[in-house]
């Protein structure tokens, strides 16, 4: 599964959520193309959402949700709980952007569980609302755990350190990331943005020995650069380096199916 945050603009030709038709992204259309080609389907939200009223707008103020899967693995589990966690996207009173929850099985049915993407309120003054959004989130888990146990907070938290993780975390929770690994690509401001929190006493499937791992993006694009420019990684350009690849590098957890599903 590959979990993105900052999509813009939807792939394809289709419907928001009240009925009325949108149309394709080129660039995000070239960007669902390439996971096509590599295996992945995926689970989209039905609009973008953002802090102003104004959203349906294919633009940087607003986001879609998006989880790559692959399909010889899993599939989507529309009885599960799903979509947004709020009816309102647009200019929300607690989420800068709403969060989207997105369900799957595995094929042979041995688990299920529920991923929330989120991308909570950036900088260091907002650490109460990032404290406020993932409580909300933390209660929205408890209305819906009657019908599923296993659940998933992943994505950018921008959380600025150990201090603040500790405040933040809901309780009953743990985040995978609790050593507060870097996970911005800026070489010299390099924050714990990024985090995956789970209640450990409602499920067994997270490979706590695999932990939670990123991958240094600068080094693993270095190959890659075919550009007539020096490579922005080679120094590290915070302006050029996120236009051509991302300002976050990715991080990886891993889940172990166990023998049969445990709710």
């Amino acid at each position: 599964m590959v979990v993105v945050q900052e999509l813009v603009a939807p792939p394809d030709n289709s419907q928001y959520c009240d009925g009325t038709s949108y149309s394709e992204d080129l660039e995000a259309d070239a960007f669902f193309d390439a996971m096509s080609t590599q295996g992945f389907d995926y689970s989209l939200s039905c609009e973008d959402t953002g802090r102003g009223e104004n959203i349906h707008n294919r633009g940087s103020s607003t986001e879609w949700s998006v989880v790559f899967y692959k399909p010889d693995k899993l599939k989507i589990a529309n009885d599960l709980p799903n979509a947004f966690l709020a009816e309102d996207r647009s200019a929300h009173p607690v989420y800068p952007r709403v969060p989207h929850a997105h369900s799957f099985r595995t094929l042979n049915g041995k688990m299920d569980f529920v991923v929330i993407n989120v991308h909570l309120s950036p900088g260091k003054s907002k650490d109460e609302q990032r404290k406020t959004e993932l409580s909300n989130i933390a209660d929205w888990i408890d209305q819906h755990d009657a019908q599923e146990q296993d659940f998933y907070i992943v994505g950018d938290m921008n959380i600025e350190n150990p201090a603040e993780l500790k405040a933040v975390t809901p309780r009953g929770f743990v985040s995978l990331n609790d050593e507060c690994r870097k996970t911005n690509t800026a070489v010299k401001s390099s924050k714990p943005y990024d985090h995956v929190m789970y209640r450990p006493a409602k499920l067994d499937e997270i490979d706590e020995a695999f932990d939670f791992q990123v991958i240094n993006l600068i080094d693993q694009m270095r190959s890659t650069w075919q550009g007539p420019e020096t490579y922005p990684g080679d120094p590290y350009d915070r302006n050029l380096f996120p236009q051509y690849y991302s300002d976050h590098h990715p991080v990886l957890f891993r889940l172990n199916t166990p023998g049969r599903d445990d709710d």
